[in-house]
């Protein structure tokens, strides 16, 4: 007996598909995402959010195959880390490879990927198998969402289909890395730690 694909997962393949915005639950907070590769729904999002669209999104990916489409010249330092911390709250900034997108390409050339540990999200990305923008559900500068009810707060109207994640734990949010050489550069604290972040190289970290 094959496995059957959730109704809701159809729905949102199809809202992802028309250009439309959704709003989902991760391992650290409520977000918003849409299709990377179509402009007018990243500006979407971005306008929902009160931002302009100055710097390019994080991109949650299906599995780690999509690193090497999306990026280049991956360090040898940034294969140790996504194998000790993916699936996991712990976003890489990569060098951009020159075939994508250029609003996906941050002004540096570098793009931020992650794959996300959280269960729903795992699940709906492995059946669609392209990559989803992540954005936290919020307005700019303001609190994350932990519930459909912070959601709904900053955003009355405007998104196209909500995932109901339930009450989410507190969360410091992703860590943000560069690892776009064989050193790593904290960007932005989150949920991994620099002193995990440390561990695997020991002695000789080049944090």
């Amino acid at each position: 007996m094959k496995n059957s694909i959730p109704s809701d997962f159809l729905t949102i393949k199809e809202v992802l598909q028309k250009g439309g915005v959704i709003c989902y639950p991760t391992e650290t907070v409520y977000g918003l995402g849409c299709d990377p590769f179509n402009r007018a729904a990243v500006e979407k999002v971005f306008k929902l959010k009160e931002r302009k669209l100055e710097q390019s999104p994080l991109l949650l990916i299906p599995n780690k195959e999509w690193v090497l489409r999306l990026a280049k010249d991956i360090s040898k330092t940034a294969l140790q880390v996504i194998e000790q911390f993916w699936p996991g709250p712990l976003t890489l900034v990569l060098n951009a490879s020159s075939q994508i997108p250029s609003w996906l390409i941050r002004d540096d050339e570098s793009i931020a990927l992650r794959i996300s540990s959280h269960p729903w999200v795992s699940a709906f990305l492995n059946y669609y198998g392209f990559p989803i923008v992540s954005t936290s559900a919020n307005k700019r500068g303001a609190v994350s969402s932990q519930s459909l009810k912070d959601v709904k707060t900053y955003f009355p109207q405007g998104i196209d289909y909500t995932v109901d994640g339930g009450e989410l734990s507190f969360s410091r949010g992703s860590t943000i890395v560069s690892v776009r050489d064989n050193t790593i550069q904290l960007i932005r604290s989150g949920d991994v730690t620099l002193e995990q972040l440390k561990r695997i190289y020991g002695q000789g970290s080049p944090l």
